[in-house]
């Protein structure tokens, strides 16, 4: 199945009477494409802002492309929408090593223009677990913010506006730390990275670092739901932890996949640290946000084999 085929197109659905406006920053990207076609499912109206064309269209859906350092863009796109959520982002730990100026420009300063354009609508700002650096799990919202990457320290940055923009500005903004997320449609991380490499070689797997990585992995459509409550519960100034609210290593990651497959390589590790700036341990304690009534309904097992399929596809 193609990314693009996630998505059900405006003539293969029964329209309904949209109830709300939506703007969605990074809406071609892998959350930002899931998160359009729930909104669109439930019946929104959604503008879409990215630098990349989507691979989908919608009669309700109108789509602007731009960057959001180009603020006088920005500004006449958003048209006093009901809420905004701002997921254009550098995701990559290791591009912002190799770039940190670029990195903090789109995160920090990029988070800055949307904010700037936010007004009264509710905004939700998808942070990371990074934001924690080397925090002892599982990790709690009060755990103080000490990032270990460039990419951390531009996230957390971002969180420091949306705070900043609610006490002055009054925007209800909201942050979301979103942990490993992972499911069809995303074609970077470690699990992408495993399913690939048994695709080209059945016969052997070598797994970065130990493989006694040991992170919490929380399914794409999980996060959705977790979008939809912060927009409708979030308390403005607060950030929040989405995770699944346990920890897998790496190389059960790998058993899982090389059974899902049917497959059953040598395993060689290359040692040491996956990349510069990587976190070896994360667990969410998702407590606070499940008090919303919010939990993580699809098991990895689950989640990886919808994952397999789409990539397989």
């Amino acid at each position: 199945m193609a990314l693009e085929e996630l998505l059900i197109l405006g003539s293969e659905v029964e329209l309904r009477e949209p109830s709300l406006e939506f703007f969605v920053t990074g809406c071609s990207g892998f959350i930002g494409t899931h998160l359009v076609k729930r909104l669109l499912d439930e019946g929104h109206m959604v503008t879409g802002y990215d630098l990349v064309i989507p691979a989908y269209t919608h009669v309700n859906f109108d789509f602007v492309q731009g960057d959001i350092l180009d603020l006088e863009r920005l500004r006449a796109s958003v048209v006093k929408p009901d809420g905004i959520f701002h997921l254009a982002a550098q995701t990559k730990v290791p591009d912002s090593t190799q770039d940190p100026s670029y990195d903090f420009l789109v995160n920090a300063q990029g988070t800055f223009n949307v904010l700037s354009c936010a007004s009264e609508a509710t905004f939700v700002y998808a942070s990371t677990s990074t934001v924690y650096g080397t925090a002892a799990p599982p990790t709690t919202e009060e755990h103080a913010m000490h990032p270990v990457s460039f990419y951390g320290a531009s996230k957390a940055a971002g969180e420091l506006y949306c705070s900043a923009f609610n006490g002055i500005f009054g925007v209800p903004a909201t942050s979301l730390r979103l942990f490993n997320v992972y499911g069809p449609g995303n074609a970077k991380g470690v699990m992408y990275d495993l399913i690939k490499k048994l695709q080209l070689d059945g016969s052997h797997l070598e797994i970065l670092g130990s493989g006694l990585q040991k992170k919490d992995y929380v399914y794409i459509d999980d996060v959705i739901d977790a979008f939809l409550l912060a927009y409708d519960k979030g308390i403005p100034g607060e950030a929040y932890n989405v995770g699944s609210g346990r920890a897998i290593t790496v190389n059960e990651i790998a058993s899982s996949i090389c059974r899902i497959l049917d497959l059953h390589p040598d395993i060689s590790w290359t040692g040491g640290k996956s990349w510069e700036g990587d976190i070896e341990s994360t667990q969410a304690d998702i407590s606070c946000f499940t008090s919303f009534g919010w939990k993580p309904r699809i098991d990895l097992e689950i989640g990886l084999h919808n994952l397999c399929n789409w990539i397989k596809s």
